[in-house]
């Protein structure tokens, strides 16, 4: 009989001993940090503390948060300055033990730069075997690759987990265009595509024009959805499920650890976390950060993650900004460990009317009218948010078949919808199939700033 699991010693320890193993890694790793990153023991001696005077997890979450993606940005723009590197001044190791090299997009345009040892790879491959293992990814299968491949994160780390695990990774890559993209899987047949669920949805509607085919005659089992929201929005996963005849599993992570993974149950019941022997994951409120209350079956606040072994820059209490809800409640799925769900960016709320909302909400309750609208739609701001004087602007592209005598019917269905779900009553203006720019190789774009 087939195992469950990568790592099943690891994925399914009991929750109070991987407390203690948590605990073990975590006074380890704050000497560490203390000892080799001059910027973390700054952090420490200007609260007048040590790593070692600090007692247990309890008291580790009293803290104040060290990093954010700001600061992290600053950091990196010092050294890249003084010390001629863009890692940062919470690096812990020489340079010349850095093998690896990757970027998250950042919401600037400036790139955050991540840095990896071998060591650090090697944690990376672990939990990233894990999760994959679990959406079906076997020894030989191919797994076409539709990320983008230059620098981002999740370009070539992937890749490399699934050698680590002997698949096989198709790099197409979404900067190869999507022709090419349709074409190679086509020839390969892989059995899993990795992808944004933007590109997913962006394949639906042109591998009939551009291949003469259907997405689900690609054959896929299995699609893998990372690097923005989509696949935990239930309208979202029934429109590209149904389209692929394929399962679609809600990923995150790939630095310090860090590795979620939807399971097999309908309807979605969030991410399991699978690197928590890897990765401190915390909350906090997003305007105090204070410590949330986690005890309980469920929690949400702002997402604060502390790497546990990782040796070239290692986040410390870093503020993600992205708000999410812990669920410690048994899975229906029956596998172990903590479940996360995905809110929004606490930098991308809205608060219309004194109603709070988060673009993605949003984009569920639209794609529910999908094929009549397409997956491209953006909310309009004219002023700098989150306060948004109403009505909330959302400019929607409508399917291809609307005729224009139904516009306007449509357009009464979407503004209703939107405020029975979300309490809000948006102004919306639909706009023909591929009038909104779409660029597959980037992340969805929900936001159109004209402040």
């Amino acid at each position: 009989m087939e195992r469950r699991f990568w790592n099943e010693a690891i994925e399914t320890l009991p929750r109070e001993e991987l407390r203690e193993l948590q605990w073990k890694k975590l006074r380890k790793q704050m000497r560490y940090i203390y000892y080799h990153s001059a910027f973390y023991r700054q952090q420490f001696q200007a609260l007048g503390i040590h790593p070692d005077g600090i007692k247990d997890i309890e008291e580790f979450r009293q803290l104040p948060t060290f990093l954010d993606k700001e600061r992290d940005r600053l950091t990196q723009e010092r050294t890249r300055q003084e010390q001629g590197h863009p890692f940062g001044e919470y690096l812990c190791t020489p340079l010349q033990n850095v093998r690896a090299i990757s970027t998250t997009s950042g919401t600037t345009g400036m790139p955050v730069f991540e840095a990896f040892t071998e060591h650090d790879i090697n944690v990376q491959n672990e939990v990233g075997a894990r999760a994959f293992w679990r959406e079906g990814v076997r020894p030989g299968d191919g797994v076409i690759h539709g990320f983008g491949l230059s620098m981002w994160l999740a370009g070539i780390s992937p890749l490399r987990c699934l050698q680590y695990m002997g698949a096989l990774g198709i790099p197409v890559g979404a900067e190869g265009g999507t022709e090419r993209f349709l074409q190679f899987a086509q020839l390969t047949r892989p059995k899993h595509m990795m992808v944004t669920p933007s590109f997913a949805e962006y394949l639906i509607r042109k591998a009939p024009e551009i291949a003469g085919i259907e997405v689900k005659e690609l054959g896929l089992q299995t699609i893998h959805g990372a690097a923005e929201p989509g696949a935990g929005i239930p309208e979202t996963r029934k429109k590209i499920q149904d389209a692929y005849g394929a399962k679609l599993y809600d990923c995150t992570g790939g630095i310090w650890g860090l590795f979620g993974i939807s399971c097999d149950v309908e309807p979605y019941q969030g991410m399991h976390m699978v690197g928590e022997d890897y990765l401190f994951m915390d909350l906090v409120d997003p305007e105090t950060k204070k410590p949330v209350d986690m005890s309980g079956p469920r929690a949400t606040g702002e997402w604060v993650l502390t790497a546990l072994e990782w040796e070239a820059a290692p986040a410390f209490r870093y503020a993600s900004a992205d708000i999410i809800e812990v669920i410690n409640e048994p899975c229906v799925c029956g596998m172990p460990g903590l479940r996360m769900r995905y809110l929004g960016r606490a930098d991308d709320l809205l608060i219309v009317k004194g109603v709070n909302v988060y673009p993605i909400a949003i984009k569920g309750v639209i794609d529910g009218f999908y094929p009549r609208v397409t997956s491209e739609m953006r909310i309009v701001l004219d002023e700098r948010p989150p306060r948004v004087v109403p009505p909330l602007k959302i400019t929607i592209e409508h399917g291809p078949d609307v005729m224009e005598r139904d516009l306007d019917g449509l357009k009464t269905e979407i503004e209703e919808a939107v405020s029975a779900r979300l309490k809000i009553r948006p102004a919306v203006t639909l706009v023909p199939p591929n009038t909104l720019p779409k660029d597959p190789t980037k992340k969805a774009k929900l936001i159109e700033k004209r402040y």
